[in-house]
């Protein structure tokens, strides 16, 4: 959980949150209706999912079968004038071990824009904002707009997703279209929530670790789009320090520098999607202990889905991680820790299928065979000779948005 933005939450709450996203539902044309046209708007969704897995714990006990990974979430806006809108969203996320449900403020902010033309857009964000990593960290949490039903973990880890989903600071953007040619950059700096899961990511939990962030996040993300979106390409960028303290090593600091290169294609019923993120880093001060630990970690996946019918769509994506981009798969690093080199990476097939009987509903079906465990958490498989190298998961979920 962050250390902050969170309030306590417990399964009544879980109930009364679900109670409330159905009644803001069904009163948004009221409450529309009492206020300037377009100025206030309400929307939300619900998301619920099974994950059964052979081996490992992925959200939750999912040898067992899991319904550990459920999503809730109520937005509002209010538009007080062309150029001034606020905006927010209250989340609650149960992801088995890793997130217990809490309501977390996923965003709050201030929009304003500095100029608008037909052809360009620039102004800035103010408050908690979501990063714009990739082409889908900032959406990350609506199930309709994530590329499946968990996230690409090559690229948008669960298991730090508090570190890159958001930040309390400002963010600049700017738009400019010309002809078939679209141009989009964002700017960010801001302080970034820290985590449990991201203390036992970046060292081991037997460290008992405590971080706090030094100094701002800083990075951004440069958008082009040609033809309405047919093609688009990206590059994206995130930095920060962590200060770290440990019950065993002297205290030290950890540098992150996060690099996410896009491309997808669309033509027709067919979208073609990859990313590859590059993700260096520095251990500095434990007494050099941890000097040998510096790596670059990667990863890269790609997708193919194809729209069958305005309702079913087929998905196929291939995806790999790596401790350390020079040692793809972990025999040098299992060496040194004495752990199995699959620890250390990660290769996953998955095939899905979407239905979408209604704008509101949503339903996917998906089965990846995974070989390797680097994704997994630390605080689901906080045991490393229990993990399991080859393993199948299979999912369920469904979704309603309003």
């Amino acid at each position: 959980m962050s250390k902050y933005g969170k309030l306590p939450l417990n399964r009544a709450s879980t109930y009364y949150l679900i109670l409330l996203a159905s009644l803001l539902g069904t009163q948004q044309s009221a409450l529309a209706s009492k206020l300037p046209e377009n100025h206030f708007q309400i929307h939300g969704f619900l998301t619920q999912a099974y994950v059964k897995t052979t081996d490992n714990r992925f959200f939750g006990d999912s040898q067992d079968g899991s319904f550990d990974f459920r999503e809730i979430g109520a937005n509002a806006s209010y538009r007080f004038n062309p150029k001034l809108m606020a905006s927010a969203q209250l989340l609650s996320r149960v992801a088995g071990d890793m997130y217990n449900g809490s309501l977390t403020v996923d965003y709050a902010q201030l929009d304003y824009t500095f100029h608008m033309s037909e052809r360009a857009r620039y102004g800035a964000l103010l408050g908690r904002t979501k990063n714009p990593l990739g082409f889908y960290n900032d959406t990350r949490d609506v199930a309709a707009t994530r590329p499946g039903i968990f996230m690409p973990q090559a690229i948008y880890w669960d298991r730090v997703r508090n570190m890159v989903l958001s930040n309390d600071g400002v963010q600049f953007y700017a738009d400019n279209s010309n002809g078939l040619h679209r141009f989009s950059l964002q700017l960010l700096a801001g302080k970034t929530p820290i985590d449990e899961n991201v203390e036992k990511s970046y060292l081991d939990p037997s460290l008992n670790a405590s971080m706090d962030q030094d100094g701002v996040t800083t990075g951004g993300r440069l958008l082009y789009e040609w033809d309405g979106g047919r093609l688009r390409l990206a590059l994206s960028n995130a930095m920060l320090k962590l200060d770290s303290r440990t019950t065993i090593l002297p205290p030290g600091s950890i540098d992150i520098d996060y690099w996410v290169l896009s491309a997808q294609y669309n033509h027709g019923p067919w979208r073609l999607t990859a990313e590859y993120m590059e993700e260096p880093i520095d251990y500095q001060g434990f007494a050099n202990l941890l000097d040998s630990a510096d790596t670059t970690v990667d990863g890269y996946y790609l997708q193919g889905d194809y729209r069958l019918h305005s309702d079913w769509e087929l998905l196929l994506r291939y995806e790999q991680s790596h401790y350390d981009k020079d040692d793809r798969y972990g025999s040098k690093v299992s060496t040194i820790s004495g752990l199995p080199p699959y620890n250390f990476y990660s290769k996953l097939w998955t095939a899905g299928l979407l239905w979408e009987p209604t704008e509101q509903l949503m339903l996917r079906a998906e089965f990846s065979q995974v070989e390797g465990v680097i994704f997994l958490s630390n605080l689901e498989n906080p045991i490393p000779s229990e993990r399991v190298k080859d393993w199948n998961l299979f999912s369920l979920l469904i979704s309603y948005s309003f």
